[in-house]
């Protein structure tokens, strides 16, 4: 802004004075005396910025005008992601990939990919995270968080199936306080009504080892590992088994019916049935 010319700025007032001869004595003399007040400080009344020396005279009115301060910061935008009927795959800006089943959404925290990666998660997926240390991934999934650093993993929030199951890397898992840590192939599943647990996957490998067991109590060992229902004809409960097995699900119950002459069929994800 230029300095303003105490000479210039005396004359244009009393040039709109004198175009506009509607103020009243009192009025008149009181802002001559304000002009003359400012004339005298000399270079302080030169500093005074006016971006717009607006005088309107009908009655009195003096209008400045400023500009918006610089302070003043545009809110930041939340990006959100919702599959609707099909499955959506989105791409996050930090890397990841998140593939969407029906009637979900992901809602990204403003500040996301700052000091770290928080999300708002509803519905099921599959979550492919890029790696990153130093920003961990926080999915907040209604009653229960799922931190990770990098790592592969599907996520069911829905209401009454809440669980997640962990493909690769590893994941911290946060509900009602209670911290949970998974390995590869395992799985997290919260139910209400029962105590919280973690389960391996049906692929994983182990070792058993039997002594004169009950057929009945090594089918509900299996079903509590594996987090899956075994059905099975009951005039086979108390049959006693005996050995060392090791081998995925599929290969223990194989090994396990051959005696009986029994055979699994898979009947859904989480039941089979021996006949």
């Amino acid at each position: 802004m230029k300095d303003i010319d105490e000479g210039n700025f005396k004359n244009n007032w009393e040039r709109t004075y004198e175009e506009n001869q509607q103020l009243d004595p009192d009025s008149d003399a009181r802002i001559r005396a304000g002009i003359e007040r400012k004339i005298k400080k000399g270079n302080k009344f030169t500093k005074l910025y006016w971006v717009a020396a607006a005088v309107v005279i009908s009655g009195i009115g003096i209008i400045f005008y400023t500009s918006p301060s610089p302070d003043v910061v545009g809110h930041t935008q939340r990006q959100y992601y919702s599959s609707i009927d099909f499955t959506k795959r989105i791409n996050l800006p930090d890397g990841s990939n998140i593939i969407l089943e029906p009637h979900s959404s992901v809602e990204l925290a403003p500040d996301f990919g700052k000091s770290d990666r928080k999300i708002i998660f509803t519905g099921k997926a599959t979550f492919d995270i890029a790696k990153d240390k130093a920003r961990p991934f926080r999915i907040n999934a209604k009653d229960f968080t799922v931190q990770v650093l990098g790592t592969k993993f599907f996520l069911d929030q829905t209401s009454g199936q809440e669980k997640v199951e962990l493909f690769e890397g590893k994941v911290k898992i946060n509900h009602q306080g209670k911290i949970t840590y998974l390995l590869p192939n395992e799985s997290w599943n919260k139910n209400t009504e029962k105590k919280v647990q973690t389960y391996l996957a049906a692929n994983v490998k182990r070792n058993f080892s039997f002594e004169d067991e009950n057929f009945e109590n090594i089918i509900n060992e299996l079903e509590g590992i594996y987090n899956i229902r075994i059905d099975y004809p009951q005039k086979y409960a108390h049959k006693k088994i005996q050995g060392s097995f090791s081998g995925n699900l599929d290969e223990i119950l194989s090994a396990l019916c051959y005696p009986f002459n029994l055979k699994a069929e898979k009947k859904s994800n989480n039941q089979i049935l021996l006949k």
